[in-house]
């Protein structure tokens, strides 16, 4: 079984009406691992999957529309163990530079583990590595690797971040996308869809998967202006649909 990415939520900063925020379900036929768990992300989850079925979840940073479902998160894991349906705590990795690490750990229920820029971990055979971006706090963008297969989630980032080596040959770049390509310098700490097409022609990914959508402006128009500079397959983002890698 190839990588398969759900898209669980695709919005920046707050959902769209009866949609998510940031989060997205990684699969192989040894992995359930939940990357990211915004506001909304847990009632998409739980179509496809239960708590008990996730083996790890990985947040790239703190910000609530990449965080704000982890108290549910946990507490279905105290259900789910409660009922032996779980049988051992919901391992949540995050870095450790904000005071809400310390919030991973939720009794017996869920265990935190640190992460940080430039460490490599191996989980049930698969390669994950960490990369830290330019943003207004400290944002973990990460490297799956796993059958012959790299999948990059950036988390979120500003331009001045250099990243291309981490995303290098990725068969998959899920990339923020926070502006328009006239919108270059508004937010400093996130990338327009020019921004996000360049880094992924530099890398030489074959695929690019815009993702963290503005709320103001058509959102189709992001894919059109990513794919004057990206010469690779263009995606949006679209909440519930899986890409396999």
């Amino acid at each position: 079984m190839n990588m398969k990415v759900t898209v669980l939520g695709r919005w920046g900063a707050y959902p769209a009406a009866g949609e998510a925020t940031a989060g997205y379900l990684l699969e192989t036929d040894r992995h359930k691992i939940l990357v990211d768990c915004g506001s909304g992300v847990l009632s998409n989850l739980f179509k496809r999957i239960q708590q008990e079925d996730l083996d790890a979840l990985f947040l790239s940073h703190y910000h609530h529309d990449h965080s704000a479902d982890l108290g549910c998160l946990q507490y279905a894991g105290k259900i789910a163990m409660g009922f032996k349906r779980r049988l051992a705590p919901l391992p949540i990795y995050g870095n450790s530079h904000s005071p809400r690490y310390n919030e991973l750990s939720y009794r017996d229920y869920t265990v935190g583990k640190e992460i940080q820029s430039g460490i490599t971990i191996d989980l049930k055979g698969m390669k994950v590595s960490f990369f830290q971006t330019v943003h207004e706090e400290v944002n973990l963008a990460m490297r799956f690797e796993y059958g012959g297969k790299v999948f990059v989630y950036t988390g979120d980032l500003g331009p001045a971040t250099q990243i291309a080596h981490f995303c290098s040959a990725a068969d998959l770049l899920l990339c923020e996308a926070s502006l328009f390509e006239h919108e270059e310098g508004l937010f400093p700490g996130h990338m327009t869809s020019k921004q996000a097409a360049a880094l992924a022609e530099q890398a030489g990914v074959k695929s690019l998967l815009l993702t963290h959508f503005p709320h103001i402006g058509d959102i189709r128009k992001l894919k059109t202006e990513a794919e004057k500079y990206f010469q690779g397959q263009v995606w949006l983002a679209e909440t519930n649909q899986q890409y396999e890698l």
